[in-house]
C-alpha cells in the first residue's frame, strides 16, 4: 500500500488584506501563526526571509518593547514592528532599522498579535528578555539605536580587519 504524504505549500503570496484576514482567523481560534518575514526594517533582530511566529496577546500585556503585528491604519499593510512607546491605550510602533520614522500610533483594533518567536534558519533567535527589548525600545524611540548598531558594526569590522591575517604586513 503506497504513503501518501499531503502536498507540501512551498510558497504562497497574499496581499496584506488576505494576510490580516489569515491571522486572525488564525489567533481566534487559538493557534498561532507563523510566515516569513518580509524587509529589513527589524534588524538586526529579525531579518529578512526570518519565520516569526504571531500569537494572540491581550491589550493589557502589551509593553514597551513587545514586537507587534498590525495592520497600518494609513496604507493597511501588515507590519511587525516594536513598541517603543505607550499612551492612552494606543502604541506607537517603529522599525529596529528605521532611524527616524516611526509608524504613528497604532490602537488595540489594528493589533493581530505578538511576535512570540523567531527562527532564522531554523535556529531560533532570542528577542530579548525585558529589560533588554525595553532598552531597544527607549533607545529607538530617541532615534539612537541605528546609529548605535552602525557604530557598533564600524568598530566590530575595524577589528575584525585589524586582526585578519591578510591586514598583517609581510616581512
Amino acid at each position: 500500500m503506497p504513503n501518501y504524504e499531503p502536498a507540501k505549500i512551498t510558497e504562497r503570496a497574499l496581499d496584506s488584506e488576505g494576510l490580516a484576514i489569515l491571522i486572525r482567523a488564525t489567533i481566534d481560534r487559538g493557534h498561532s501563526i507563523s510566515f516569513d518575514a518580509p524587509g529589513g526594517s527589524m534588524r538586526p533582530f529579525i531579518h529578512s526571509g526570518d519565520k516569526i511566529f504571531i500569537s494572540r496577546i491581550e491589550e493589557k500585556s502589551i509593553r514597551s518593547g513587545d514586537v507587534l503585528a498590525f495592520v497600518h491604519p494609513h496604507d493597511g499593510r501588515v507590519i511587525a514592528h516594536r513598541v517603543v512607546k505607550i499612551e492612552n491605550g494606543r502604541f506607537l510602533c517603529k522599525g529596529d532599522n528605521v532611524a527616524t520614522q516611526n509608524d504613528g500610533w497604532i490602537g488595540f483594533e489594528d493589533v493581530l498579535g505578538q511576535v512570540e518567536k523567531v527562527e532564522r534558519k531554523g535556529e531560533p533567535i532570542r528577542l530579548g528578555v525585558v529589560m533588554g527589548k525595553r532598552m531597544v525600545a527607549w533607545l529607538s524611540s530617541r532615534n539612537w539605536l541605528v546609529p548605535m548598531i552602525s557604530a557598533l558594526r564600524k568598530i566590530k569590522w575595524g577589528f575584525l580587519r585589524l586582526f585578519s591575517p591578510k591586514s598583517k604586513i609581510q616581512s
